[in-house]
C-alpha cells in the first residue's frame, strides 16, 4: 500500500502522496531519508514545517516535504552542465553528482528549497525518491521510516497535475505551483482549498539569509567597472582626439579578472569550462557566453589598436 505495483503509464509519473492529518512532526523521515543517504551533518534531503491557522479556531499542522518531481523543473532548466535529468518512465528528477560544478544556481531557480549545497563535496544534491529502492520494488527511506504512514509514492497523471496548478490546489502558504508543477499530492481533512487561506507558515515572519557569495559581488562591481570605462573610452575616441589605448587596456584587463574571480564561487572550478553545456535553456550559460564574447571582443579591439600603433 506504500508504493504502486505497476509503473506509470504513458502520461503518469511517480509522486509522494503526504496524509498530512497523519503526520506526527516526529522527522522519523528525516532522519531515515539522512541515514540512507549518507549525508552531511546538516544537509537534509527532506524537511518538517509547521503551518499555522489564522482563523478563530487556532490550530496547527506538521508538514513533512521533499523534492516534488516536478513536470516541468526549474532545477533542470537552469543548469548550465545539465546536471540534471528527468527520467521519461517515472517522472523522477534526479541530480548528476559528476556533472555537477557546484554553482547553486539551482537552488536559486528552485523556489521549493529543494537542492541541498554540500561543502564538503563541493556539489549540489538532493532528494531523487529512493529510485534504486523503488526499481526493486522497496519503499523509498522515507516511506518505509514513517511510523503512522504518512507518506507513500503514488501514480499520477501530469494532466490532472496541470489542472491542480492552474487552480492553485496545492498547499498552503507555498510558492505558486504554476512555476514548475510540483507533483507531491498534499491530503488533509483541515487543509482543503478553501480553508488553505487562513494557513500560514510559522516562520512567515523570519528572515533567513543565505550565506554570502563574495566572489558574485566582485565579479558583479568589476565587470560593470569595465562596461562604464569602455563606455567612456568609446566617448573619448569619437568626440576628442584623445589617445584612448590605456582605457581600452584597463576595461579588458578589469572585466577579465571580474569574469574569472566568478570561477572561485563553484564548488568545483575546474568543470567551469562545461558551463555553455545549458545554453538552450538556462540563463546562467547564457551569461557566461555574453561574458566569454564580451572579454574576448575587447581583446580583439586591444590587440587590433595596438597593430595599428605600431605600423
Amino acid at each position: 500500500s506504500l508504493i504502486p505495483l505497476t509503473a506509470p503509464q504513458a502520461g503518469e509519473q511517480y509522486a509522494f502522496e503526504v496524509d498530512l492529518d497523519a503526520c506526527s512532526g516526529c522527522k522519523a523521515c528525516v532522519t531515515a531519508c539522512h541515514s540512507l543517504n549518507g549525508l552531511d551533518e546538516h544537509e537534509t534531503w527532506r524537511d518538517v514545517g509547521l503551518l499555522i491557522s489564522r482563523d478563530d479556531s487556532p490550530s496547527l499542522q506538521y508538514i513533512t516535504s521533499a523534492c516534488h518531481h516536478c513536470v516541468e523543473p526549474a532545477c533542470l532548466a537552469g543548469c548550465p552542465v545539465k546536471a540534471y535529468d528527468k527520467d521519461p518512465a517515472t517522472g523522477i528528477v534526479r541530480h548528476l553528482d559528476d556533472q555537477c560544478i557546484g554553482c547553486q544556481y539551482c537552488i536559486l531557480m528552485c523556489p521549493y528549497d529543494v537542492p541541498k549545497y554540500s561543502h564538503s563535496k563541493g556539489i549540489v544534491r538532493k532528494c531523487d525518491m529512493c529510485r534504486q529502492r523503488l526499481a526493486a520494488d522497496e519503499a523509498p527511506a522515507c516511506v518505509g521510516a514513517c511510523p503512522n504512514q504518512a507518506i507513500r509514492i503514488t501514480t499520477v497523471k501530469k494532466a490532472n497535475v496541470l489542472a491542480a496548478a492552474a487552480s492553485g490546489d496545492f498547499l498552503a502558504s507555498a510558492p505558486d505551483p504554476r512555476q514548475t508543477l510540483p507533483t507531491t499530492r498534499y491530503v488533509s481533512a483541515k487543509l482543503t482549498p478553501i480553508a488553505q487561506q487562513t494557513w500560514e507558515a510559522a516562520d512567515a515572519a523570519f528572515v533567513k539569509p543565505a550565506h554570502a557569495h563574495w566572489p558574485l559581488v566582485i565579479m558583479l562591481v568589476l565587470t560593470q567597472a569595465s562596461v562604464g570605462i569602455l563606455l567612456a573610452e568609446r566617448l573619448l575616441a569619437t568626440f576628442t582626439a584623445a589617445k584612448t589605448l590605456p582605457l581600452l587596456i584597463a576595461a579588458l584587463v578589469i572585466g577579465g579578472l571580474g569574469a574569472q574571480t566568478a570561477v572561485l564561487h563553484l564548488g568545483r572550478p575546474f568543470g567551469a569550462w562545461r558551463a555553455w553545456l545549458g545554453l538552450r535553456t538556462s540563463w546562467l550559460s547564457r551569461e557566461i557566453v555574453v561574458f566569454g564574447l564580451y572579454c574576448g571582443l575587447l581583446g580583439a579591439a586591444v590587440g587590433l589598436q595596438l597593430f595599428t600603433n605600431s605600423t
